[in-house]
């Protein structure tokens, strides 16, 4: 019986019929289940550098006391961004996610340089993790044993020797590695939110967080701006559509379970700051040491054994996050390939582990290119990363707007059975709530780079030149090589398609 689209193909080989030999397999292969998906893809999110690096700057830059309301606030907004996203999964069954369904629901000359911001986004994070990583184990190595042994760049070649070799194989590999990572993250977590959540704290219980006064305090802009980075790769559900069980129940499953969890435990785990520093004393105590506020209060509960384990495991939660960076960046330039976009050996599956290995073998190999003209310049390796951190939220903010816009159009266009919920109201919303998380962010970018208005200035205008070429290249294609334009999204020509 021929596979469904959308089916997982259950083999790593198959057989020519002619005469028997094997042959690569067609698609990729993978039986992800609901639980390590979920697990795989908020590893990038580095739940416990979140909690001890960008939780503390909402408390300290933004809303202050109410940051448990900012992060409740974004759970909701992605919430509805998460309702139409997993309808077009359902009804649009394509690889290449954001990349598809913004093709689907706008029409190629817009798909195309959705594609290449996605491309853009998740690259811009690979490469900025690298250097944070490099610099991380600095700071670590110095703290333990007095000094660094080598410069950031040479610890940041060690994880791209590691993150490349794992690339290389089957997605249940990295899916094992990444979940024990982040229980692990987590567990840590939630050895001090509980130990606030049953004692109190030093200066006892308080609920102010979740008030009104308290979420308009201070600057709640900023406070957006920073939650919306620590919820960075839920997204990525799609991607893996390929390679786990029942996509069609999967992905809609992890993707709705990974807000909510991830959610939950950043209001959990601000709260449980505020909490332990008092109402009256946890923005000065962000202000001072935002680095060594989480670290401080888990040393009170747990002693320095378990805070020395943190800042080890911090390093290792930056290893996660650039390796469920490298992942999905692999399969955007699969997608392509199949697609026509990209050069087709691009699109190649590896006979032996049924995974994207030459495009992730690429991948490597431009970040690694892009990484190190920086270290022969005069830019710092936490500069760096900021840099690409801001470009790679930013980008992926605005694929996101450019979805919901999507899922409204989409399905306005077709004839479908789902309820207006899923395809009008809670997009609709979702659509809202993400132009003014975007609004927000164009507006204080400069703070995701360091600060610099014209730098924040050019990479933006970086970000809207490419989107441009994308569009003008697609239009182009489409005459001079529609055999390819129509292939942009990975949808079949057909009538209803064929004059996107």
């Amino acid at each position: 019986m021929p596979a469904r689209e959308g089916d997982c193909i259950d083999m790593t080989t198959t057989q020519d019929p002619a005469d028997g030999t094997s042959t690569a397999p067609e698609q990729l292969v993978g039986h992800l289940t609901v639980t390590k998906l979920i697990l795989t893809v908020l590893a990038m999110s580095a739940p416990l550098g979140a909690v001890a690096g960008i939780v503390p700057l909402v408390i300290a830059e933004g809303n202050g006391v109410g940051a448990p309301m900012t992060y409740a606030l974004m759970g909701l907004i992605l919430l509805m961004f998460a309702v139409g996203f997993t309808t077009m999964v359902r009804n649009f069954p394509r690889t290449g996610a954001f990349y598809a369904y913004i093709t689907g629901g706008l029409g190629k000359p817009i798909g195309l340089p959705a594609a290449f911001l996605a491309q853009l986004g998740y690259l811009t994070l690979l490469v900025g993790t690298y250097a944070f990583f490099g610099d991380s184990v600095k700071v670590l190595l110095v703290s333990l044993f007095g000094q660094a042994f080598a410069p950031w760049w040479v610890w940041a070649i060690v994880l791209w020797l590691a993150v490349s070799a794992l690339g290389h194989f089957n997605v249940e590999l990295s899916g094992k590695i990444l979940s024990f990572l982040m229980v692990i993250e987590v567990l840590i977590v939630l050895v001090f939110n509980v130990c606030v959540a049953t004692t109190g704290g030093p200066h006892g219980f308080q609920f102010e967080s979740f008030t009104p006064s308290a979420f308009s305090s201070g600057s709640v802009g900023v406070g957006i701006l920073f939650a919306s980075a620590t919820f960075l790769g839920f997204e990525g559900t799609a991607i893996y559509r390929a390679e786990v069980r029942d996509p069609a129940r999967t992905v809609p499953r992890a993707t709705y379970l990974a807000i909510i969890l991830i959610g939950l435990f950043y209001v959990f785990s601000s709260w449980a700051l505020v909490t332990f520093y008092g109402v009256n004393g946890a923005v000065d105590a962000a202000k001072a040491d935002s680095t060594g506020m989480f670290a401080a209060g888990l040393r009170f509960y747990a002693g320095n054994v378990v805070a020395e384990i943190m800042t080890c495991m911090v390093v290792t939660s930056l290893f996660a996050a650039t390796l469920a960076a490298h992942n999905p960046l692999a399969r955007y330039t699969f997608a392509l390939a199949r697609d026509g976009v990209l050069p087709s050996f691009l699109g190649r599956v590896d006979a032996n582990h049924g995974s994207p290995s030459t495009a992730s073998a690429t991948v490597s190999t431009i970040a690694l290119l892009l990484t190190l003209p920086f270290v022969f310049v005069d830019v710092d390796a936490v500069t760096f990363y900021s840099w690409m951190f801001g470009i790679g939220t930013y980008a992926i903010l605005v694929l996101m707007a450019t979805t919901c816009l999507a899922v409204l159009v989409y399905f306005r266009r077709i004839r479908h059975q789902e309820r207006a919920w899923n395809t009008l109201i809670a997009p609709g919303l979702g659509l809202v709530g993400m132009i003014a998380m975007l609004s927000i962010s164009s507006y204080y970018f400069p703070l995701l780079v360091g600060g610099n208005f014209a730098v924040g200035l050019g990479l933006q205008l970086f970000i809207l030149a490419l989107a441009v070429f994308g569009c003008v290249l697609a239009l182009v294609w489409r005459r001079t090589r529609p055999e390819v334009y129509r292939r942009i999204g990975g949808e079949p020509e057909t009538p209803e398609n064929a004059h996107a």
